[in-house]
């Protein structure tokens, strides 16, 4: 269930790499800013160029059209400088809302202002984009202003995310450990904390502490998120030690569900990324029979509690993942991909079951049915 991006760079550390010429603070700004376009103009030629990668270059270029027609000795003119900002500003923000718009595959779809609220964008930059394209040209000091903005939003929403080289190469594998041992730690004082009945407060304490410490860890970085879910998964943090086919979950949930929820409600993207690392276990090739996969029928099971627990759903707003279950599900068939398709269609989802029933039963390896959990296990 692996999924691959094809890239028009060959590493991060090329990308990394025209990232700093693009927001260089260095007195030679000019020369390494022009040199990262050009190389940005390369890659567009390859295909799979992400529009915000050529936005900043478009930004950037308009800028060094400004200064250098102030810095030479022919002029140009002001009209021709607002042309040049007004078309980068404005391929920039329509470029945005129509990704959004395509990603909502709506028959109504929303308008540019509204998409550009969900992804996090100013007002302002779609009223001055439909000032440029609708009204006369936007004054060159409100042009110059916005796109100064636009490059700090850009570096928000795309550059300042990217994984440093040395975090994902060397730092990981250290964290991975670190990771997993604050786990099982914290798995062990939660079974103490059971079995001697302590207190509600002390529980939530202790969730808090560790919570905090986890956060702290995580900070932005996506690939810090994943080496803690891979701990959760594939180190079988989250599955009991001893368990039969068919027996609940119940004892799993107790110990981790305060954790769990903490962490969503915390590190965004946490819950999309764990739903992300259980699919690629439910999905490994194993040499156990797949309906008597003991360790799978756990994951699946796990699955269907985070999808489905209304803790989870108010824990990540914007993320609503049972169609993306069910899309792994449909093109990824297989004994368990049935059951948690069935699970999800079972629970009483019109939009999902009108959206994704029939595909769901043209996507079916066999025509078996698979048992369902205990009752004691289902939300």
């Amino acid at each position: 269930m692996s999924r691959y991006t094809i890239t028009p760079w060959r590493t991060q550390h090329d990308l990394l790499q025209v990232r700093a010429q693009l927001y260089s603070p260095s007195a030679t700004i000019t020369e390494t800013q022009r040199l990262a376009i050009s190389r940005i103009m390369a890659w567009k030629l390859r295909g799979n160029l992400p529009h915000a990668v050529e936005s900043t270059a478009l930004l950037i270029d308009a800028q060094l059209h400004h200064s250098g027609s102030t810095s030479e000795s022919t002029s140009t003119s002001t009209f021709s400088i607002r042309a040049v900002y007004s078309a980068a500003f404005t391929r920039f923000v329509t470029g945005f809302c129509d990704i959004g718009r395509n990603r909502e595959r709506s028959l109504e779809p929303s308008s540019m202002l509204a998409i550009a609220r969900q992804i996090g964008m100013p007002d302002e930059f779609v009223a001055l984009r439909h000032e440029a394209t609708h009204e006369e040209l936007p004054s060159l000091r409100r042009l110059v202003k916005a796109t100064d903005e636009a490059l700090g939003w850009l570096w928000q929403a795309y550059w300042g995310r990217l994984e440093e080289v040395e975090d994902v190469e060397v730092a990981m594998p250290e964290f991975r450990r670190e990771a997993g041992e604050l786990l099982k730690a914290f798995r062990r004082g939660r079974r103490d904390e059971l079995r001697s009945g302590l207190g509600d407060k002390e529980q939530d304490d202790e969730l808090k502490r560790l919570g905090d410490e986890v956060v702290g860890q995580c900070g932005d970085s996506a690939a810090r998120v994943r080496a803690v879910t891979e701990a959760l998964v594939d180190d079988a943090l989250i599955l009991p030690a001893t368990r039969e086919m068919g027996s609940s979950l119940d004892g799993a949930y107790l110990i981790w569900n305060g954790l769990l929820l903490e962490l969503s409600e915390r590190i965004p993207g946490f819950r999309h990324a764990l739903l992300t690392k259980l699919l690629a276990a439910i999905g490994a090739h194993t040499t156990a029979v797949p309906a008597h996969d003991v360790r799978k029928e756990a994951l699946s099971l796990w699955l269907l509690h985070i999808v489905l627990a209304k803790d989870f759903s108010r824990a990540e707003t914007g993320h609503k993942p049972q169609a993306e279950v069910m899309k792994c599900c449909c093109l990824h068939p297989g004994h368990w991909s049935e059951y948690i398709g069935k699970r999800l269609l079972q629970n009483e989802d019109a939009a999902l079951e009108e959206d994704w029933a029939e595909l769901f039963e043209a996507s079916l390896v066999s025509g078996t049915i698979s048992k369902p959990p205990p009752a004691s296990s289902r939300q």
